[in-house]
């Protein structure tokens, strides 16, 4: 019983001493997800007081006073104690990969080389902001398509299971025969009826599944790659990572890295795998001496414009300025093709829903309309 009685007690201290980890590591990380904006708004921030003379632990603390209730304070706090206890700045905010990104620290970390801190805080919040702002693009030109696409899906599921039904004897007692669109429109409508539960059990599971295997790294390679096969999600994709990457390892570079580090980097920043696989077979080879342009065309996945300009930028030593005109060359394209992809989505997402509505329009007054003649013949 003693035994028994020690055992028990072992158990319960071990659940108190986990939970009391549990709670311990909540409350150390209360903050929720900060945004994006604000760290690049933090760096740019820190960078000026930097250039103004104020010593970085300083500086931390008039920044931390000012966003006093913001998430980011708590982290700006945690930071100063580990900068007084000797830790570098790309350390200190190491210890928080989930509001400081490794291509963050990366570029503050390039401080240690020598380069001015100020500038590569200004680099690093460029980085962030050139990723966020494509991001942003996409979303927006998605929300106007996606609205109308889910309200349209909504009402034809309304119109079929609910209205239609109450409709379907009234068309079935009409002496004509009823044409091809209204049988098709009743048997939809008593299938979705009839099989409702395991339909919605079906779409419930293939969307779980479906989600659960896109977050592998076999989904999401085979998604990135299809992506990069579709016309016009293909060169804004295209487009904004080069974008990215160009205005990475030209800020790398210039804060001191060389240009496979600054490679290993930018290629962090891209959000194709099949691109950013493409940049690190590219260093491999840039590496082993072969230059830059040719392991770049060698991938066959990098525009020819680039490649092209990389081969020139490398004979006459102008890396850093074009990489900086490419940056700017392709996130141009990357706008226009946001453009192009909500010109085409916008009025073929209407075009659908008003085709559907239309098809079900004329399955149910097709019917109708022939009695009426029929009526008006007798």
């Amino acid at each position: 019983m003693n035994k028994t009685a020690a055992k028990r007690g072992s158990r319960r201290a071990k659940g108190n001493v986990s939970l009391l980890s549990k709670i311990r590591d909540f409350n150390t990380n209360p903050h929720p997800k900060i945004k994006t904006a604000e760290i690049i708004g933090f760096a740019r921030e820190l960078a000026t007081l930097l250039q103004s003379g104020i010593p970085v632990v300083e500086a931390l603390r008039l920044i931390a006073d000012q966003r006093k209730g913001d998430p980011i304070a708590l982290v700006i706090k945690k930071m100063i104690i580990d900068l007084h206890a000797g830790v570098p700045l790309a350390k200190a905010m190491a210890a928080h990969p989930k509001v400081f990104s490794h291509i963050f620290v990366r570029t503050v970390a390039t401080s240690d080389k020598g380069a001015p801190v100020p500038d590569v805080l200004e680099q690093a919040a460029n980085i962030l902001d050139t990723a966020d702002s494509a991001v942003s693009q996409a979303k927006q030109a998605l929300v106007y398509p996606a609205i109308v696409l889910s309200i349209g899906f909504g009402v034809v599921i309304l119109l079929i299971t609910v209205v239609l039904p109450s409709m379907t004897q009234m068309l079935e007692r009409l002496d004509q025969g009823l044409p091809l669109p209204t049988k098709i429109l009743i048997w939809l409508s008593d299938f979705l009826i009839a099989y409702k539960y395991p339909l919605l059990a079906t779409l419930v599971v293939g969307g779980v599944g479906t989600s659960k295997y896109l977050k592998t790294k076999r989904g999401q390679w085979q998604l990135h790659r299809l992506i990069l096969r579709m016309p016009i999600m293909s060169s804004l994709v295209v487009a904004s990572d080069v974008a990215r990457a160009s205005s990475a390892m030209a800020s790398l570079t210039e804060a001191g890295l060389s240009l496979p580090e600054a490679v290993d980097v930018a290629s962090e920043t891209t959000s194709n795998l099949v691109i950013r696989a493409a940049l690190a077979h590219s260093r491999v080879r840039l590496l082993a001496g072969e230059g830059f342009a040719a392991p770049l065309a060698s991938t066959r996945v990098f525009p020819k414009t680039f490649v092209q300009t990389i081969r020139v930028a490398e004979e006459t030593g102008t890396l850093n300025t074009n990489l900086r005109r490419m940056a700017q060359y392709y996130q141009r394209e990357s706008e226009a093709s946001v453009k192009n992809l909500v010109g085409l989505v916008e009025p073929l997402s209407t075009v659908l829903i008003a085709g559907v509505v239309g098809f079900i329009a004329m399955a149910v007054v097709m019917p109708m309309y022939s009695a009426l003649g029929s009526l008006g013949g007798d």
